[in-house]
Formats: C-alpha cells, sequence, structure tokens
C-alpha cells in the first residue's frame, strides 16, 4: 500500500468515527435530558439493554481507532528518534488494549448483573 493509500485510510477512520461518536453523543444527550435523574441503576439498566450496549461497544471502538490514529500520526510528524517513537507507539498500544478490556469488562458485568 502506498503512503498516500494509507494516509486516505487513516482520514477515512478519522472522519467515519467522529461521525459516529458525534451522532452517539447527541442522542444520548438527548436522553439523558429527557430521562429521570441518572442514577447508578439508571445507567447499569441503559448498559443492560442488548441495542445500547452494542452502540456503547461500537462508541468505544470508534473512541480507540479514533485515538490511534490521531495519536499515532502525531507521534509520526514530530518524534524523529525512530526507538523513541516505537517505545510510545508501544505505549499507545498498551493503554488503548487496556481501556477497551476495561470497556468490555464493563458491559460485561453489566449484563451478568
Amino acid at each position: 500500500m502506498s503512503r498516500r493509500a494509507s494516509g486516505l485510510k487513516a482520514w477515512v477512520i478519522q472522519h467515519i468515527t467522529a461521525v459516529y461518536m458525534l451522532l452517539f453523543t447527541f442522542v444520548g444527550g438527548i436522553c439523558i435530558a429527557t430521562q429521570q435523574p441518572i442514577t447508578y441503576s439508571v445507567w447499569k439498566a441503559w448498559v443492560a439493554q442488548p441495542l445500547f450496549s452494542l452502540s456503547l461497544l461500537i462508541f468505544f471502538i470508534a473512541l480507540l481507532m479514533h485515538a490511534w490514529v490521531g495519536v499515532r500520526n502525531v507521534l509520526i510528524d514530530y518524534i524523529k528518534p525512530i526507538s523513541l517513537r516505537i517505545f510510545l507507539l508501544s505505549l499507545l498500544v498498551c493503554g488503548l488494549v487496556g481501556s477497551g478490556l476495561w470497556v468490555i469488562e464493563i458491559v460485561i458485568r453489566a449484563q451478568i448483573s
């Protein structure tokens, strides 16, 4: 794959994930504004619903992809020593994977309890 195609792929991922996150945030904001006061039990009941939990998981996948592309591009553009860049990219991957696993754990726990 050429560098040009790679840049286009990153651009498309950034924009698709941004649109999904914007829509999810907008719909979530409307739901929060029109519902009863949000407590932990109300939030947990929302997450336990299959449609909401699926859209929440898609939101966080989009968020992690968006963060990966954005931070990766910044690191590639501004960190010149390759060893430092690889180290920072590895740290980023570990942080994003850990965050993703944490979100999956939260959704699963809400589903089973």
